[in-house]
């Protein structure tokens, strides 16, 4: 099994159906128009090094530990509290062990919970302040940054890499469904070996044949044309890049990255963006400070000199 951040996904087995039927040739175009989609960080003649899915979700793991981490903590010091301090009419009614076998079973479910916050912390904090993938059309290999120093860097051929759009079932209480544009790295045999993904990860609250499903599943397919293109192609088959994501970590760049469309809705004038976004900016605002706060206490990623080389 590896988990990317997003989710587990299980190795060394064959591609199932669904991928293979979902999948993404390198060799043929998938949308007419190619949109960066705000997923670069830096372009050259030979390389394109963009964002993988989970960069936009960077602090989810800080924000598990902070909401039920942070009241688990609490409980588990009241539920002490509680052991240390039984009234003595328990005693007294021969019912110390009772008190002390419920107290017991809250005090391990509490601390069940501080393990789930300490360890959804530790996935994304104290790591690296983004995990970036880097396009090389000169050699046709995918770099993959997985950590500094030697065999942090998974490399992969462009012409073998399986891309496929992730269809996640829909979840949560707003029932939503993600999807994303994932790799999946064979070897010899054709069995999977690793994964990860490419661009931006974007959440379908409608039918993915609706209207609006359409439209996000467009951007999802123009992100992977415009890296396509670049690869076959070369910088001048793509449109120039919008903006560039910052790899300067700051609270002005997270909130820019975070509200970047917000132009678009106020100059549109319609009602429902507007409400559309009076309900999402609140929660909005709490993941980009949850982002910001979480690279804060990442290192930047060194890229190995060979791929900087190769890169140059």
């Amino acid at each position: 099994m590896a988990f990317d951040g997003l989710s587990w996904y299980r190795l060394n087995r064959p591609v199932t159906q669904e991928e293979q039927a979902a999948r993404l040739p390198t060799a043929q175009p998938c949308s007419e128009t190619a949109k960066d989609g705000n997923t670069v960080f830096s372009m050259s003649d030979c390389c394109l090094e963009i964002s993988d899915a989970k960069y936009w979700d960077k602090g989810r793991g800080l924000l598990a530990f902070l909401l039920p981490g942070t009241f688990s903590i609490a409980g588990t010091g009241l539920i002490l509290w509680m052991m240390t301090h039984v009234p003595p009419v328990y005693k007294e009614r021969g019912e110390l062990g009772l008190v002390y076998g419920t107290l017991s079973f809250f005090l391990v479910v509490m601390l069940c919970f501080i393990g789930l916050g300490v360890w959804g912390l530790t996935r994304e904090c104290f790591g690296y302040t983004r995990n970036p993938i880097r396009l090389n059309r000169a050699n046709r290999t995918v770099y993959v940054f997985r950590r500094n120093g030697r065999g942090g860097v998974l490399s992969v051929p462009w012409d073998k890499a399986l891309f496929y759009v992730e269809r996640k079932p829909r979840a949560g209480l707003m029932k939503t469904a993600p999807r994303m544009v994932r790799c999946l790295v064979l070897d010899g045999n054709g069995k999977v070996i690793d994964t990860f993904s490419v661009g931006k990860r974007l959440v379908l609250a409608f039918d993915e044949n609706s209207a609006s499903g359409r439209l996000l599943m467009d951007e999802l397919y123009q992100c992977f044309e415009f890296y396509r293109r670049f690869m076959e192609d070369g910088p001048s088959s793509v449109p120039p890049v919008t903006e560039f994501l910052s790899t300067e970590v700051s609270f002005r760049n997270t909130l820019k990255l975070y509200f970047g469309s917000v132009s678009d809705i106020t100059h549109s004038g319609h009602p429902l963006l507007w409400l559309l976004f009076a309900i999402t900016a609140l929660p909005t605002f709490m993941q980009a400070t949850v982002h910001y706060l979480t690279q804060r206490t990442c290192r930047e990623p060194v890229w190995p000199e060979d791929v900087e080389r190769a890169c140059t």
